[in-house]
């Protein structure tokens, strides 16, 4: 025959059984917590988020990094694009100023309340609150290279043998482009030497194309005569193609 739990020893049972549903309770909301009790929680401490990544410019064809202007008044203008701000920065005398792109019915306007510069193909206009307007005319040659320098490009050179332009850099890239631009080859990998005379020597193979760029610092008059500071020879295709350049950049 089996005798019945004394009362001290159910009270005990009953006790631990409030105590498990309490828990449970108190573990549910935890796991799904109401409006009210999340109001009433500590803020819990998080990681925070990593900054975004800023998206690469995308530079539209045909379109520089920078330009150059020369202005009646004498002045030459480095303009240069700040593609994701759609405004421009350009360098004066006197120090840096940034226009902000404006609507215009024609051509593209930039203003910043004190200054406003109008460009149409080649050709811009100049206001200055105050003074008279001033015209100016881009150059080409001249804009090309400054767009190389704001790319990284360490030395740009050009040749007529036919026409080609070389571009080194920015870090190991080698870029040379031929017979007045239907022919390009970019070579990511090139490597570089200093030859018994000092000229720095550059070396690169993609597939079947390989490159050998010899640059040294001396005095170079191209058929147009104007003078650059480094000479050039590019060795490729069987060919050795002779030019000028200019060094732009740091290594």
């Amino acid at each position: 025959m089996t005798t019945s739990p004394t009362l001290p020893l159910r009270l005990f049972r009953v006790s631990l059984a409030g105590l498990a549903l309490i828990a449970a309770a108190g573990c549910q909301r935890k796991a799904a917590p109401t409006d009210e009790t999340a109001a009433d929680a500590p803020p819990v401490a998080t990681a925070p988020a990593p900054a975004p990544t800023p998206a690469a410019v995308e530079v539209p064809a045909g379109v520089l990094r920078a330009y150059v202007w020369h202005c009646a008044d004498g002045q030459t203008l480095v303009m240069r694009n700040l593609m994701r701000e759609q405004a421009i920065a350009i360098d004066f005398h006197d120090g840096t100023r940034r226009l902000d792109q404006t609507a215009s019915a024609s051509g593209t306007r930039y203003a910043d309340g004190v200054m406003v510069f109008w460009t149409k193909g080649s050709a811009a206009t100049l206001e200055r609150k105050g003074t008279p307007a001033v015209r100016c005319e881009e150059r080409r040659a001249d804009s090309l290279r400054e767009d190389a320098r704001v790319r990284g490009v360490v030395y740009r050179a050009l040749g007529n043998e036919p026409g080609w332009t070389l571009e080194v850099g920015p870090a190991r890239k080698l870029s040379w482009t031929t017979n007045y631009g239907e022919a390009r080859y970019d070579f990511e990998q090139a490597e570089a030497a200093t030859a018994p005379d000092g000229a720095d020597v550059y070396t690169a193979q993609k597939d079947a194309i390989s490159i050998k760029a010899s640059i040294k610092a001396e005095r170079c008059v191209d058929d147009g005569d104007v003078a650059y500071d480094h000479a050039v020879t590019v060795e490729s295709g069987g060919q050795t193609y002779h030019g000028c350049g200019t060094r732009l950049n740091a290594k």
